[in-house]
């Protein structure tokens, strides 16, 4: 999956994203998974410890084939990780990069990431959204017409992998 982080005032405007266009002063990443992801970073900023992630985001719009979702980021997320001061962003970085999920993800990219994340979320009256887009080999998987053999069984089209 390929995610975009940006800023708009609302969630209308987020919405018209989800065809793909170009995004303005936006923050990518591969491995920063705005519910799960973001979830452990809104822990150790201290939300709640026994959420699982999915109160840190919130789905606004989902294009026709599922390829792509647009996510707000709870307002609390955002606030909270808008109050880290920028000399302790490292050290909040390398608490979060413990995470397996970060195992194979360059440091200096899950910094720059959350350099760029902490910009959006200091911004003044916007909120911030995430573009999650399928890879292509994803969509080719989810677009391959089912075996003879499953449409036999009834068998249902497989959704497409989570990560």
């Amino acid at each position: 999956m390929k995610f975009e982080y940006f800023t708009v005032p609302d969630d209308e405007a987020a919405a018209l994203t989800v065809d793909g266009a170009p995004i303005d002063g936006s923050v990518r990443s591969q491995v920063v998974d705005p519910a799960s992801v973001l979830g452990q970073l809104e822990r150790l900023l201290g939300g709640p410890t026994g959420d699982d992630g999915l109160r840190s985001a919130q789905l606004v719009a989902e294009s026709a084939d599922g390829a792509r979702l647009v996510i707000r980021l709870s307002a609390h997320l955002v606030s909270l990780f808008a109050m880290v001061q920028p000399a302790t962003l490292d050290a909040l970085v390398g608490q979060w990069m413990l995470s397996r999920r970060f195992r194979r993800a360059a440091p200096e990219d899950l910094h720059a990431f959350a350099a760029g994340l902490h910009g959006l979320c200091r911004g003044a009256g916007r909120r911030v959204y995430c573009r999650a887009t399928a890879d292509e080999s994803e969509l080719a998987a989810a677009a391959a017409p089912a075996s003879p053999a499953s449409e036999a069984d009834g068998a249902e089209p497989r959704p497409l992998p989570r990560r």
